[in-house]
């Protein structure tokens, strides 16, 4: 027996959805049925640059994420209500939502919807654009959210086994019964998101489980596995690689089981993902439990995920993923830089789902848009309404912890479409205030901009520094960010010596055009800082040469 608790705003919410949904069906005379591969209006789609560099286009523009993730259990009417206002405050763009396959599919065949419903519409409602988390097989290297029906049958629906034999809580991905499952509901899904959305496009991106893998075991053990296990690896795998023939541990050695797992969870995502995409074409991505947690075996991680030593496996094995996406909760520089570096490579457009909260990661924010061109970026768990009994938030307001996530979407919306422009061009950098280092210089557009920090005195708090800058045309230069001084210079070497200022306008990007706020002159171009508060300008600059006078002659009449 299941038990919907709908409230009164959501049961509202749902009637209003539904009566939308089939004034839009008759007005477009839509006859669309399951299967039938009904035509979408610039449907979200990511392509790839003549430089290699990845856009991702929403209703034919390109789009940055500026997202906040729920918690896992937070995607109910009850607490939707309550999480809208603060997405408000948080100035998000996008929500990142999950949708549980025990609710979507209570018992074989029968689907509900109604939850996933509400959610599509409230986003809409509140201007906000979704990405779905499908918790379907897998979901931190578990399978918890897959329904009763199946888990309870282990017989029918096979779990992996460890290296002991015990059965354990991850549903074997050699099963094919289990795969047909999966692929049967998530087209449902896409099938019903289609139909409801696929004109007004409120869910643009879908994520196939959630951090895949096995915790508790390298590999799956069963009888079925070992068997799989003993053959010799396919020959798809090893031509990706360029591997010689063999068996698993022939050609893997020491990481024949994460890879073996990681071959068989990877090819079972993308039959998954396969299936969603016949009903309705959104781009799909893999996210990350990372592997880089300390000293941790296949196992302790989820093994057989996409983390970074199987990367290339997951990319042969499930190639209807557009991109793989690492959840960074690292909070330190060099880290974060190191998993950026792993994952922003060629063939895998960057993407940062899950990111921590709190001032390292309002920095990171910055060098993840501007030094790596990421498609958006997700802080987690913005609601307080979990049942952690430890959370002490703010049930009304967002807590302090997001305040600088806040500034930046703010801050960012301003700017977000020109950013986007400027990605994957080579004419955008992200620069930040990092324990000892006070001053940062990047050059270009023919210029060495010196940014240095700890500046103004009057600023909030430390370590906020960040920026990012544009290079827009011929010495022009667009600069968003905090706490920050920047001075420019000719590039050393050029054959000039200094630079002025033409014009230093203060303003933001509305439908593609500048609205200018105000002038900076005087004592504001002189001191050339960026504020607390956050500051968006339009910089036109002019080189200058030195004059060569020759030698001074003193004058000792």
């Amino acid at each position: 027996m299941r038990t919907n608790v709908m409230t009164p705003a959501s049961l509202v919410i749902t009637a209003l959805f539904c009566a939308a949904s089939f004034l839009v069906k008759a007005q477009t005379g839509d006859k669309s049925s399951p299967g039938s591969g009904a035509k979408d209006n610039d449907l979200p789609v990511l392509v790839r640059t003549g430089s290699g560099a990845y856009r991702f286009l929403v209703d034919g523009k390109p789009f940055i994420a500026l997202g906040a993730q729920l918690w896992n259990s937070s995607d109910w009417p009850y607490i939707l209500e309550k999480e809208w206002p603060q997405l408000k405050e948080l100035h998000a763009n996008t929500l990142e939502a999950p949708v549980y396959w025990q609710n979507i599919e209570p018992q074989p065949g029968k689907y509900n919807f109604s939850e996933m419903d509400t959610l599509i519409m409230g986003a809409r409602l509140h201007g906000l654009r979704l990405v779905l988390l499908w918790f379907g097989s897998y979901k931190n290297g578990s399978s918890q959210y897959a329904p009763e029906w199946m888990l309870s049958r282990p017989e029918k629906y096979p779990r992996m086994r460890n290296a002991s034999g015990e059965e354990i809580q991850v549903l074997s991905a050699v099963s094919k019964v289990n795969r047909e499952a999966d692929k049967t509901v998530f087209a449902a899904v896409m099938r019903h998101i289609r139909e409801v959305d696929g004109r007004q496009h409120t869910v643009i991106l879908v994520q196939v489980e959630n951090e895949s893998g096995s915790l508790g075991t390298d590999r799956d053990y069963s009888e079925e596995a070992n068997a799989e296990f003993k053959k010799e690896a396919p020959p798809a795998l090893l031509r990706q690689l360029n591997k010689p023939a063999g068996s698993w541990e022939e050609v893997f050695g020491t990481q024949a089981a994460e890879t073996f797992n990681a071959w068989y969870i990877a090819s079972y995502v993308n039959e998954v993902a396969l299936a969603g995409q016949k009903e309705y074409a959104l781009p799909m991505y893999a996210n990350v439990w990372l592997r880089e947690h300390g000293f941790r075996r296949p196992g302790e991680y989820p093994s057989g995920g996409p983390v970074s030593t199987m990367l290339p496996v997951w990319k042969a094995a499930a190639p209807a993923l557009a991109f793989i996406s690492p959840d960074i909760y690292h909070s330190n520089f060099t880290v974060f830089s190191e998993l950026c570096g792993k994952y922003a490579i060629p063939g895998n457009a960057f993407f940062i789902p899950e990111l921590g909260k709190g001032t390292d990661f309002a920095r990171f924010e910055f060098y993840a848009l501007g030094n790596y061109d990421a498609l958006g970026v997700a802080v987690y768990g913005i609601d307080p309404f979990h049942a952690d009994p430890g959370d002490e938030r703010d049930k009304e307001h967002l807590d302090d912890k997001f305040s600088l996530m806040a500034d930046n979407y703010r801050l960012l919306q301003g700017a977000i479409d020109k950013i986007a422009e400027l990605q994957g061009t080579g004419r955008l950098r992200a620069v930040g205030e990092e324990p000892g280092r006070y001053e940062q210089l990047v050059t270009l557009g023919g210029y060495d901009i010196l940014f240095s920090f700890g500046v103004p005195a009057y600023r909030k708090k430390t370590g906020t520094g960040r920026a990012l800058i544009g290079h827009l045309g011929d010495d022009e230069f667009l600069i968003t960010g905090f706490d920050a001084r920047f001075q420019f210079r000719p590039q050393y070497g050029s054959g000039y010596s200094s630079s002025e200022y033409l014009l230093i306008e203060e303003g933001y990007y509305e439908k593609g055009q500048w609205v200018r706020k105000r002038i900076w002159n005087g004592d504001e171009a002189y001191h050339s800082t960026l504020t607390p508060d956050g500051t968006i300008l339009r910089i036109k600059l002019r080189k200058t040469k030195k004059t060569n006078t020759g030698p001074v002659k003193a004058n000792f009449e």
